[in-house]
């Protein structure tokens, strides 16, 4: 099988998770890409990735502090996978487009709807591929949901609920998720949760909403879960407490472009805890969005609740893509500790397939614009304090909140 030649641009915590994908995806029969790169302005960072890659796949790849000097010295490069944090996003990936390189970019896209253009138009001019590694969605939950939407099981949907209150006054992963100038919780979180809701109800038509900093002073846990040497070097070096300046805690209504709504909350931090994920239709109701490692439930009046399984035995119909189908057999991913890495090599494997054989990619650069636009919707909206159409916020035409983020970045 054909490889596309790979360089990873972003050796921190998820970027390490990358490489974990990286593994999965060369071990299977379907691998089509070829690692032969790592790349981070930190030395430290990048040698201890090539640490981890050795022991992943067997052999060190060439490492580089500079993607110039690293495009230069690997001629055939084709393709990058950037991790690094979202407030460099449109700065390393232009750089990469400039250079001739597709580029695979995780999630959000962009620190701020203009410079998510940027990037758009550096793909444009150079005639390269942008994705967005949007991993929620690629979930056989994610893909379960579409399909029953698709074939009206639960009738036209008319309403949803995105409810995700998490209280505390913990560090969110890493200090820098609470900086408005790094990207904050709500866009970092709040992506995942817009690409959803357009993924399984299509697109968002205008925004009322409110959005609030609660925890101004965050303060590190004790420990934390994550195994990878990267992240647990990091939780030592970390201050007991940092700063917040990005809003934690958010509440909006969407208007769907096809007439339904959705209630969102979404807070990280403050009192108090709920959860509630639900697609309301005139026949059904299903419980659920999608999500990495998840599950659904379908509800229909006089009925008893269909678990699953129930509806993996009762729609033979449902199928998943080949590679999904290889990582996930029973076309489920709950309780497999590997979904996180499977997902991720999913995301390396359409960019690798769509520079090979022309694949349509998923999540694209206008799409992952919408996912971006859509959270800050919510700060816009707070700020003039009225609704907002996604037109207004896509064009940037409404961007107060943004515009310090741009201003303290350079972007013009």
């Amino acid at each position: 099988m054909a490889k596309v030649k790979m360089a990873l641009i972003g050796c921190g915590g998820m970027g390490t998770r990358h490489l974990y994908g990286v593994r999965e995806l060369v071990q299977s029969p379907f691998n089509n890409i070829e690692l032969v790169a790592l790349c981070d302005i930190r030395r430290e960072n990048v040698e201890l990735a090539a640490t981890e890659v050795e022991e992943l796949l067997g052999s060190k790849p060439a490492t580089f502090t500079d993607v110039g000097a690293m495009a230069k010295a690997i001629p055939d490069l084709e393709m990058v996978d950037v991790v690094t944090d979202p407030s460099v996003h449109h700065t390393v990936v232009c750089q990469a487009l400039d250079l001739g390189l597709h580029v695979l970019v995780e999630k959000p896209l962009a620190i701020t709807v203009k410079a998510c253009h940027l990037m758009m138009e550096a793909a444009k001019r150079n005639d390269r591929l942008l994705s967005v590694a949007e991993n929620y969605r690629r979930d056989p939950s994610a893909r379960l949901i579409r399909h029953l939407i698709d074939k009206g099981v639960i009738g036209t949907p008319y309403m949803g609920m995105l409810h995700s209150v998490r209280p505390g006054r913990d560090i969110f992963i890493t200090p820098w998720r609470h900086l408005i100038d790094k990207g904050g919780p709500l866009i970092d979180m709040g992506v995942h949760f817009t690409d959803l809701i357009r993924y399984q109800l299509g697109d968002i038509k205008e925004v009322y909403g409110d959005a609030r900093l609660i925890e101004p002073v965050r303060q590190k846990q004790e420990s934390i879960g994550d195994h990878y040497t990267f992240y647990q070097q990091r939780h030592k070096a970390m201050d007991q407490e940092v700063p917040a300046t990005a809003e934690d805690s958010s509440l909006a209504v969407f208007k769907m472009e096809s007439g339904a709504t959705v209630s969102w909350i979404v807070n990280i931090g403050g009192h108090g805890s709920a959860g509630a994920q639900l697609i309301l239709g005139d026949k059904g109701c299903i419980e659920g969005w999608g999500n990495r490692g998840g599950s659904t439930q379908l509800k229909v009046a006089g009925q008893e609740d269909v678990q699953y399984e129930q509806l993996l035995a009762e729609y033979k119909d449902f199928s998943l893509e080949p590679l999904a189908e290889y990582f996930f057999p029973q076309r489920s991913s709950l309780g497999d500790k590997a979904v996180d890495w499977k997902i991720i090599a999913l995301e390396q494997y359409e960019l690798a397939e769509a520079i090979l054989n022309g694949r349509q990619l998923e999540v694209d650069g206008a799409e992952g614009l919408k996912d971006v636009a859509a959270v800050y919707a919510i700060c816009e909206s707070a700020r003039a304090g009225r609704t907002v159409t996604m037109a207004e916020v896509e064009n940037a035409e409404v961007y107060d909140y943004q515009a310090q983020i741009d201003e303290a970045l350079g972007i013009s």
